[in-house]
């Protein structure tokens, strides 16, 4: 559950509708709550393998919003991918890894405001370059 709330909408351009849905992913890796969750969550992990694949399972329940964005994205052939999956774990990589695998692992600050913003511009600009149609409003 990740808390993001924009469905995809075929009448506007793709990039601020994705700007919106990165910047709503990274306020919610910057909550400290989630800081603390995750870290519980990844030492529950380590120390319990199977109970981590659990979590995974019931996770996997729920398909995330980004995800599900852009697999509505792809299927009005607006985005070029036959694995929206993959697509949208690769966005999510390229915010995660600024905005929240530093955080956890190493105990970097958050990101500022102005960082956020310019980690999710450069990660849609870079989705938007790999997987957006030339043909399509961007």
């Amino acid at each position: 559950m990740d808390g993001l709330d924009l469905a995809y909408r075929p009448d506007q351009p793709l990039r601020p509708q994705l700007l919106e849905l990165v910047q709503q992913k990274l306020a919610l890796l910057r909550d400290p709550h989630f800081i603390d969750l995750a870290r519980v969550a990844i030492a529950a992990a380590i120390h319990s393998p199977e109970r981590a694949h659990d979590m995974v399972a019931r996770m996997g329940e729920r398909e995330e919003g980004l995800t599900t964005w852009v697999r509505a994205a792809a299927a009005d052939g607006r985005l070029k991918t036959d694995n929206p999956l993959f697509a949208s774990m690769q966005l999510q990589g390229l915010l995660k890894g600024f905005a929240f695998w530093p955080q956890i692992t190493l105990s970097q600050p958050a990101l500022t405001p102005a960082q956020q913003a310019q980690v999710g511009e450069a990660a849609v600009d870079m989705f938007l370059a790999c997987y957006g149609r030339p043909d399509s409003d961007v």
